[in-house]
Protein backbone atom coordinates (compact mmCIF):
# COMPACT_ATOMS: atom_id res chain seq x y z
CA UNK A 1 0.00 0.00 0.00
CA UNK A 2 1.27 3.52 -0.78
CA UNK A 3 0.67 6.91 0.74
CA UNK A 4 1.06 10.31 -0.42
CA UNK A 5 3.10 12.94 2.03
CA UNK A 6 3.43 16.09 2.06
CA UNK A 7 6.34 18.38 2.35
CA UNK A 8 7.45 21.83 2.93
CA UNK A 9 10.35 24.62 3.03
CA UNK A 10 11.43 24.92 6.63
CA UNK A 11 9.13 28.93 6.22
CA UNK A 12 6.50 26.66 4.27
CA UNK A 13 6.78 29.23 1.39
CA UNK A 14 7.66 26.33 -0.87
CA UNK A 15 4.98 23.41 -0.43
CA UNK A 16 4.80 19.74 -2.36
CA UNK A 17 3.42 16.27 -2.30
CA UNK A 18 5.88 13.00 -3.04
CA UNK A 19 3.39 10.36 -4.28
CA UNK A 20 3.37 7.08 -3.99
CA UNK A 21 5.14 6.39 -0.77
CA UNK A 22 6.09 3.19 0.58
CA UNK A 23 9.25 1.52 1.99
CA UNK A 24 9.61 -0.95 -1.28
CA UNK A 25 9.45 2.94 -3.11
CA UNK A 26 11.92 4.61 -2.18
CA UNK A 27 15.16 3.69 0.34
CA UNK A 28 15.17 5.59 3.49
CA UNK A 29 18.75 6.27 4.76
CA UNK A 30 21.26 8.22 6.22
CA UNK A 31 24.79 9.19 4.14
CA UNK A 32 27.08 10.23 6.48
CA UNK A 33 30.09 11.50 3.61
CA UNK A 34 31.98 14.67 4.11
CA UNK A 35 30.20 16.32 1.22
CA UNK A 36 25.85 16.04 2.36
CA UNK A 37 27.44 17.32 5.70
CA UNK A 38 29.20 20.34 4.60
CA UNK A 39 25.99 21.04 2.49
CA UNK A 40 24.12 21.07 5.65
CA UNK A 41 26.45 23.27 7.28
CA UNK A 42 26.35 25.59 4.31
CA UNK A 43 22.88 26.08 4.44
CA UNK A 44 22.56 26.21 8.60
CA UNK A 45 20.82 22.92 8.89
CA UNK A 46 23.30 21.11 11.11
CA UNK A 47 20.98 20.72 14.07
CA UNK A 48 19.13 18.54 11.43
CA UNK A 49 21.43 16.03 11.12
CA UNK A 50 21.52 12.37 12.83
CA UNK A 51 24.69 11.71 15.76
CA UNK A 52 27.86 11.07 13.74
CA UNK A 53 26.58 14.06 11.42
CA UNK A 54 24.64 11.51 8.93
CA UNK A 55 21.94 13.26 6.35
CA UNK A 56 18.39 11.73 6.39
CA UNK A 57 17.53 11.05 3.17
CA UNK A 58 15.16 9.59 1.24
CA UNK A 59 15.79 8.45 -2.31
CA UNK A 60 12.75 8.38 -4.60
CA UNK A 61 12.08 9.06 -8.13
CA UNK A 62 11.90 12.60 -9.05
CA UNK A 63 8.95 11.49 -11.27
CA UNK A 64 6.96 11.31 -7.88
CA UNK A 65 7.61 14.46 -6.87
CA UNK A 66 5.29 17.29 -7.20
CA UNK A 67 5.96 20.65 -6.59
CA UNK A 68 2.66 22.69 -5.62
CA UNK A 69 3.47 26.30 -4.26
CA UNK A 70 6.67 28.23 -4.40
CA UNK A 71 8.45 26.45 -7.49
CA UNK A 72 10.13 29.89 -8.07
CA UNK A 73 12.43 29.60 -4.93
CA UNK A 74 13.90 26.45 -6.18
CA UNK A 75 17.62 27.08 -6.59
CA UNK A 76 20.71 24.35 -7.42
CA UNK A 77 24.17 24.20 -5.32
CA UNK A 78 27.28 22.02 -6.03
CA UNK A 79 30.13 22.13 -3.37
CA UNK A 80 32.57 21.68 -6.45
CA UNK A 81 32.56 21.69 -9.83
CA UNK A 82 32.01 18.00 -10.19
CA UNK A 83 29.94 17.46 -7.50
CA UNK A 84 26.14 16.34 -6.88
CA UNK A 85 23.12 19.09 -7.98
CA UNK A 86 22.28 20.15 -4.54
CA UNK A 87 18.53 21.34 -4.69
CA UNK A 88 17.51 23.96 -1.98
CA UNK A 89 14.39 26.48 -1.24
CA UNK A 90 16.21 29.99 -1.55
CA UNK A 91 13.90 31.25 0.76
CA UNK A 92 14.72 30.27 3.40
CA UNK A 93 17.93 27.49 2.63
CA UNK A 94 15.95 24.49 3.28
CA UNK A 95 17.53 21.58 1.43
CA UNK A 96 15.15 19.70 -0.73
CA UNK A 97 16.80 17.29 -2.68
CA UNK A 98 20.02 15.53 -3.99
CA UNK A 99 20.67 14.66 -7.78
CA UNK A 100 23.06 14.03 -10.82
CA UNK A 101 23.45 16.88 -13.39
CA UNK A 102 20.97 14.70 -15.73
CA UNK A 103 17.42 13.69 -15.68
CA UNK A 104 18.49 10.43 -17.48
CA UNK A 105 19.33 8.97 -14.48
CA UNK A 106 15.97 8.83 -12.22
CA UNK A 107 17.07 9.30 -8.54
CA UNK A 108 16.82 12.25 -5.71
CA UNK A 109 17.95 11.71 -2.25
CA UNK A 110 15.01 14.11 -0.65
CA UNK A 111 16.59 15.88 2.49
CA UNK A 112 13.88 13.89 4.84
CA UNK A 113 13.11 16.96 7.76
CA UNK A 114 10.89 18.31 4.92
CA UNK A 115 8.42 15.88 5.79
CA UNK A 116 6.16 16.36 8.55
CA UNK A 117 5.69 12.72 8.89
CA UNK A 118 7.96 9.95 8.20
CA UNK A 119 6.14 6.66 8.99
CA UNK A 120 5.40 5.67 5.55
CA UNK A 121 9.14 5.36 4.73
CA UNK A 122 9.44 2.70 7.36
CA UNK A 123 12.97 2.27 9.17
CA UNK A 124 16.18 3.66 7.68
CA UNK A 125 17.34 0.48 5.76
CA UNK A 126 20.83 1.82 4.50
CA UNK A 127 23.82 3.50 6.26
CA UNK A 128 26.60 4.74 4.02
CA UNK A 129 30.06 6.28 4.00
CA UNK A 130 30.25 5.85 7.96
CA UNK A 131 34.26 5.90 8.13
CA UNK A 132 33.37 9.68 7.73
CA UNK A 133 31.00 9.73 10.69
CA UNK A 134 32.01 12.16 13.26
CA UNK A 135 33.27 10.59 16.45
CA UNK A 136 30.23 11.47 18.75
CA UNK A 137 27.95 9.13 20.71
CA UNK A 138 25.63 7.17 19.22
CA UNK A 139 27.66 7.49 15.70
CA UNK A 140 27.19 3.95 13.41
CA UNK A 141 30.32 1.48 13.18
CA UNK A 142 30.14 0.07 9.62
CA UNK A 143 27.58 0.66 6.78
CA UNK A 144 25.04 -1.66 6.15
CA UNK A 145 22.10 -2.05 3.55
CA UNK A 146 24.31 -0.61 0.55
CA UNK A 147 23.28 -3.85 -1.63
CA UNK A 148 19.54 -3.61 -1.03
CA UNK A 149 20.01 0.45 -1.83
CA UNK A 150 21.54 -0.52 -5.10
CA UNK A 151 19.07 -3.30 -6.00
CA UNK A 152 15.99 -0.80 -5.51
CA UNK A 153 17.85 2.09 -7.29
CA UNK A 154 17.92 -0.23 -9.80
CA UNK A 155 14.62 -1.65 -9.66
CA UNK A 156 12.69 1.87 -9.56
CA UNK A 157 14.94 2.99 -12.46
CA UNK A 158 14.04 0.56 -15.06
CA UNK A 159 10.68 1.05 -14.05
CA UNK A 160 10.60 4.68 -14.61
CA UNK A 161 12.12 3.93 -17.72
CA UNK A 162 9.55 1.09 -18.99
CA UNK A 163 6.53 3.64 -17.68
CA UNK A 164 7.86 6.69 -19.65
CA UNK A 165 8.62 9.04 -16.55
CA UNK A 166 12.49 8.59 -15.87
CA UNK A 167 13.40 11.80 -17.14
CA UNK A 168 10.35 13.62 -15.76
CA UNK A 169 11.37 15.44 -12.43
CA UNK A 170 10.90 18.76 -11.00
CA UNK A 171 14.47 20.22 -11.20
CA UNK A 172 14.98 19.63 -14.90
CA UNK A 173 13.34 21.20 -18.31
CA UNK A 174 11.65 18.88 -20.78
CA UNK A 175 15.08 19.27 -22.55
CA UNK A 176 17.18 18.22 -19.52
CA UNK A 177 18.68 21.49 -18.76
CA UNK A 178 18.55 21.95 -14.27
CA UNK A 179 15.17 24.14 -13.99
CA UNK A 180 18.23 27.28 -12.74
CA UNK A 181 21.55 27.38 -13.12
CA UNK A 182 23.36 25.28 -10.66
CA UNK A 183 26.13 27.49 -8.14
CA UNK A 184 29.53 26.37 -7.33
CA UNK A 185 30.85 27.49 -3.82
CA UNK A 186 33.11 29.71 -3.53
CA UNK A 187 36.59 28.51 -2.58
CA UNK A 188 36.13 30.62 1.17
CA UNK A 189 32.70 29.48 1.13
CA UNK A 190 33.60 25.86 0.21
CA UNK A 191 36.57 25.45 2.95
CA UNK A 192 34.17 26.75 5.88
CA UNK A 193 31.65 24.03 4.59
CA UNK A 194 34.10 21.52 5.09
CA UNK A 195 35.21 23.08 8.41
CA UNK A 196 34.51 20.29 11.14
Amino acid sequence: MTDDVDFSCTCGTLKGVLHDVSPETGCHLICYCQDCRAFARHMGRLGALEPGGGTPLVQVLPAKIEITDGAEHIACLRMGPKGLHRWYAACCNTPLANTVGTPKMPLAGMWRPLFARIDAFGPVTTQGFTKMALPEMGRPRKDRGLARMMGGLIKRSLSAYMSGTARKSPFFEQNGTPVTPPQVLSDTDRKAAYSE
